[in-house]
């Protein structure tokens, strides 16, 4: 399956626990690479919206300034404002008011609540699906992972299609029944 990381969010956030579940199983293989990007583009998009609203607070300054008083640090300044958006973004930490200065601070705040759900959960499903008995795992995992066809599994396993079939169907339900529990209803 061929998602974006946009669409994946905006799923993953209105999504139920199970149809969260479906989402990470069909995106196994990328999912942590979706957040990633999705998280980065989140941050520039943030860092963007921040810098241009306050220069349009101040009638369009291009931040060209002669320092004469000793007394401001546009650099510091600079970092503190990065780290206070990372902060937001890696912690859910929204203390310093960073989002007020964006054009949809509520939106960017449930999306950054969504990105942290979205780790903790695929971390969950993810120690799960390496807590499966050998024969399990290794087909699961092949499959999910790699992305390798049943087809294949079942001739390298020397197995019928049925039967991998079936324990790829059974592993899946048994992966969602201990995975799910754990997952939050909403954000």
């Amino acid at each position: 399956m061929c998602i974006t990381e946009d669409k994946l969010v905006e799923a993953y956030g209105k999504a139920t626990p199970h149809e969260r579940f479906q989402l990470i199983y069909k995106n196994y293989s990328i999912f942590p690479q979706l957040v990633d990007c999705y998280e980065t583009g989140l941050f520039n998009r943030i860092l963007f919206e921040v810098e241009y609203n306050r220069r349009k607070k101040n009638d369009d300054d291009l931040g060209v300034r002669i320092q004469t008083s000793h007394r401001s640090d546009p650099t510091a300044a600079k970092a503190i404002e990065h780290i206070m958006i990372r902060d937001a973004i890696e912690e859910c930490n929204f203390s310093g008011n960073i989002l007020k200065e964006t054009d949809t601070p509520e939106k960017h705040k449930r999306d950054i609540l969504t990105i942290h759900m979205m780790r903790r959960e695929f971390e969950v499903f993810e120690t799960s699906l390496k807590a499966l008995p050998g024969a399990e795992f290794r087909i699961t995992y092949s499959h999910l992972h790699d992305g390798r066809k049943l087809v294949e599994i079942a001739e390298e396993e020397d197995k019928a299609y049925q039967t991998i079939l079936n324990i790829v169907s059974k592993t899946r339900k048994k992966l969602e029944g201990k995975t799910v529990a754990f997952f939050r209803e909403t954000i």
